[in-house]
């Protein structure tokens, strides 16, 4: 089998990419062939297909959407990529006649490839099927969220709302864009082409059904982690680790605060990355310091190879107090697979890949209060850690390995067949 997998970006950038980059590798293994069409980026690995990649909106060293600058080129570009990308169908085209792929698979497109990339395919009479990793298709800040609250008032169309709150990046003119967008896409019926969709989770593959995708089109396959090459640790040192980005959404903010009612315990958060200048960086730290957290919150850097692995290693559990649904994050399966329970917000795709009491414990959304209870009964019930530690292990071995993901992928990508 020939696969071209098309994604906005080929380099890693977040939890899509590693997953693109772990497919490519395990589907070598199973003799399949893997083909990238992206963008072109200065900072992308290295391949002799760059050739069919687009032409980056902002530069090829510019790699995040908010700091291109307005010129009209720009402009057209940004267009471009969130409505239709004749660029991308073109080179697509002719990348798909040059080595006749069996199928297209489809990570991200969206403001960049575009799903003009669906319409390249079809036109080669070649077949479709497309990851989804958000809420793109229903929600124009892709999220579900107004603010920090969940808001589904897109879902059908009605974008009154989004128009009013500037949803995208707080402009008239993006939220515009992606309103247009959206409805140009609903008019041409763009998504009805797509052969076959692929969500991680039962929670969003329902809202794929509920926003009108044909329920025989959409199969939930689970990501997968590395699991043979981890040993689980179920000892711990006594600190609760987040692993993530400082972001509203991923609502780290909470899990700080419950530290100032855990004063009175030798307990830790431990935070993967750093602050900075950001709104959300100032908030954290006013908050440490308006209740004197500098000794329960460390901020750990940028971590990555056998360090990150020590520090998960030595972990109590990980934390993931998220605002929104999630997709599910390969955070939460990749501690399964070092043996470490999760505490995690129950909403969306954690509270059903959280198996509260088993494999670890869900506690209200936006709450710091409950986010303290749940660590306080692990503390104080440190045999459960290990338990909840060994039933995680156990199901990400079941559930989550890659012969699993990819033996049910690789069905969907030939003929639809799990």
């Amino acid at each position: 089998m020939k696969v071209i997998i098309a994604n906005y970006r080929y380099f890693i950038a977040g939890g899509p990419e590693r997953y693109m980059f772990n497919f490519m590798r395990e589907a070598r293994k199973m003799g399949v062939e893997c083909i990238p069409f992206s963008v072109d980026y200065a900072k992308n690995v290295a391949t002799p297909y760059s050739k069919y990649f687009i032409t980056a909106r902002g530069g090829r060293d510019n790699y995040l959407y908010g700091g291109i600058k307005a010129t009209p080129k720009n402009i057209y570009r940004m267009l471009k990529g969130a409505i239709y990308n004749t660029e991308a169908e073109r080179k697509l085209r002719k990348l798909i006649r040059d080595e006749k792929p069996d199928v297209v698979y489809i990570l991200n497109q969206t403001n960049s490839l575009s799903p003009s990339i669906i319409n390249a395919a079809k036109k080669e009479g070649v077949r479709v099927v497309h990851r989804i990793s958000d809420f793109f298709m229903f929600c124009p800040k892709l999220d579900f969220l107004c603010g920090d609250e969940i808001c589904e008032s897109c879902m059908c169309g009605n974008y009154k709302k989004a128009l009013e709150k500037r949803c995208v990046k707080n402009s008239r003119v993006a939220t515009w864009v992606r309103v247009f967008a959206m409805k140009v896409h609903t008019l041409i019926k763009i998504y009805k082409k797509v052969d076959a969709y692929i969500t991680t989770c039962e929670f969003t593959k329902n809202k794929l059904i509920e926003g009108g995708i044909q329920a025989d089109k959409v199969y939930c396959v689970p990501t997968f982690t590395e699991v043979d090459g981890v040993k689980p640790d179920y000892t711990n040192e006594n600190y609760v680790l987040y692993l993530g980005r400082l972001s509203e959404q991923k609502g780290i903010i909470y899990a700080v605060e419950a530290m100032k009612y855990l004063k009175h315990y030798n307990v830790k958060l431990k935070i993967t990355g750093e602050l900075d200048d950001s709104q959300y960086s100032k908030m954290l730290s006013e908050l440490i310091r308006e209740n004197k957290l500098e000794n329960s919150v460390e901020f750990l850097g940028f971590m990555k190879g056998e360090a990150l692995e020590t520090t998960i290693k030595n972990s109590m559990c990980i934390i993931n107090p998220a605002i929104w649904y999630e997709n599910m994050p390969n955070t939460v399966i990749e501690s399964y697979a070092y043996g470490k329970p999760v505490l995690a917000s129950n909403i969306g795709s954690l509270a059903e890949i959280v198996e509260d009491g088993y494999t670890g414990l869900l506690f209200e959304p936006k709450s710091s209060e409950d986010i303290a209870k749940k660590i306080e009964y692990l503390l104080n019930k440190p045999e459960i850690i290990a338990e909840y530690g060994r039933n995680a292990r156990m199901v990400c071995e079941k559930k989550y390995s890659a012969k699993t993901h990819m033996n049910k992928v690789i069905g969907i990508l030939g003929n639809g067949d799990e």
